[in-house]
């Protein structure tokens, strides 16, 4: 049963749950059905009984009266007529005496009234020469009595049944309790079955979604078709490996093959520009001017290139105390010529005096802001960086005024070499790595990254860190 299961489809599978769910639903309305018709035949069986012996004590208290009048009768007229219908009056009365006391065996009187109505019947056989008035009137009482306790007896039927209605109900919501959990067992079991290996599957995918990723070795154990997409996924996660690694191999080689020619390259422009192998014409300069530009975008694109490479290679991120205030006027110090030719001036409010971080992840994240700022900021407007805490969170906001980002790209140009569709004002042609690198970083400190709205610039980029060593900050 086992094996079948596991090598079953989706189909079958589903089809199987469903039925081992209706199996408790079938007994169910199978054992309501059988309790209720129990029922409907007792009741129906009381109530002809019921009928039955109320008749018999209606026609027993009516025949009790008929022997009354023909004794009387008979004591006043003799004759044969009357006493012939007197002893078939007291016949009939033990006929049904004999029927009652049998149906219920719990009237204490039967015998009682028949030794009355068997002295009664001798009582003919001599000379009568008055009414029995003692005999008769406790044939009367007797008779009254019997009908009392058939009258208590019905009641006590009804009590009983009663009471065997309250027990099959309680039965009856007992078992449903019971195969309702059962069916709700069932479905639980049969839902694991299909839930539990695409949790597999989720974990497949999240794990080929990672830069670094470990496929589960686990096998997929659940129906045929989720088993062969698990063992596509497997295939997929072991191409995507290897071209990832071929990838790295390539950028790597590729940026690191590319610096010594450019290093060739801007020095032969440097050593035509300062026209130390000879004078240049006008136009001759020109063209050194452009190839020399050109070399410098080359190169600041390589470098991008390593950076990216770098922190692709980074494993885990290397946690130390580190002082805000000396990161950030570091950072600026590197970016104060470009600053300056754009004449824009940063902004800082640093609300930490310390906290714990990777300075070079941290520093990544900084130049890569600061250079998207002085590229895409109008010129002449300041650059605000705020660092502060907010909650459980440290919070890095680098903000600017330009072009508002829409609302339709702001996820996207966190991705890499994705570039947005303002133009940069520092004529360096952008490679698409700068907010990718950003986001990267951040998310190797626990953190993220994201286009926010603020009232005092038209752009502001937001990097979200966790806050770590409370007392540092």
């Amino acid at each position: 049963m086992r094996f079948s299961i596991q090598t079953a489809s989706l189909r079958q599978l589903v089809f199987l749950s469903f039925f081992l769910a209706l199996i408790p639903v079938a007994v169910l309305l199978w054992q309501s059905n059988k309790s209720l018709s129990g029922v409907s035949s007792y009741a129906i069986t009381s109530a002809e009984y019921a009928v039955s012996s109320v008749r018999q004590s209606e026609s027993m208290q009516s025949l009790v009266v008929d022997i009354e009048r023909a004794v009387r009768q008979y004591v006043v007229v003799r004759t044969d007529a009357l006493k012939r219908l007197a002893l078939n009056h007291i016949d009939n009365q033990l006929n049904l005496l004999a029927q009652v006391c049998a149906a219920q065996a719990q009237l204490i009187l039967c015998n009682e009234q028949k030794t009355a109505l068997a002295t009664l019947k001798l009582s003919f056989d001599g000379e009568m020469t008055a009414t029995p008035e003692i005999l008769l009137q406790q044939i009367r009482t007797q008779q009254q009595q019997i009908t009392q306790q058939i009258w208590d007896l019905l009641e006590l039927q009804l009590q009983n049944q009663q009471q065997q209605v309250s027990a099959t109900q309680q039965q009856l919501a007992w078992q449903t309790f019971g195969l309702v959990l059962l069916t709700l067992l069932l479905v639980l079991w049969a839902s694991k079955r299909i839930t539990a290996p695409v949790q597999q599957l989720d974990r497949m995918i999240r794990a080929i979604a990672q830069p670094k990723h470990h496929f589960p070795d686990e096998k997929l154990q659940g129906p045929r078709e989720l088993n062969e997409l698990g063992e596509q996924l497997r295939w997929l996660s072991s191409r995507l490996q290897q071209l990832e690694a071929l990838r790295l191999i390539l950028l790597r080689h590729a940026s690191h093959e590319l610096k010594t020619p450019l290093s060739s390259i801007r020095e032969g422009c440097a050593l035509l520009s300062e026209q130390l192998v000879g004078p240049l014409t006008a136009q001759q300069q020109e063209v050194v001017t452009l190839l020399n530009g050109s070399a410098d975008r080359l190169s600041v694109l390589t470098e991008q290139l390593l950076d990216y490479n770098r922190l692709l290679q980074q494993a885990q991120p290397e946690w130390s105390v580190q002082v805000p205030q000396q990161l950030m006027q570091a950072c600026f110090n590197d970016h104060a010529l470009s600053l300056q030719q754009r004449q824009q001036q940063v902004k800082l409010d640093c609300q930490l005096n310390a906290f714990y971080t990777d300075a070079t992840l941290f520093r990544r994240i900084l130049d890569n802001l600061i250079n998207n700022a002085q590229a895409y900021g109008a010129e002449g407007s300041p650059v605000w960086v705020k660092l502060y805490r907010q909650d459980d969170s440290v919070i890095l906001d680098v903000a600017n005024n330009g072009t508002p980002i829409p609302m339709s790209l702001r996820e996207k140009l966190f991705e890499p070499f994705q570039r947005g569709t303002t133009p940069r004002f520092d004529q360096v042609m952008g490679s698409g790595l700068g907010l990718s690198i950003v986001a990267d970083c951040a998310r190797l400190l626990g953190g993220h990254a994201d286009i926010v709205d603020v009232v005092y610039a038209d752009v502001c980029i937001r990097v979200r860190l966790p806050l770590l060593g409370e007392k540092l900050g």
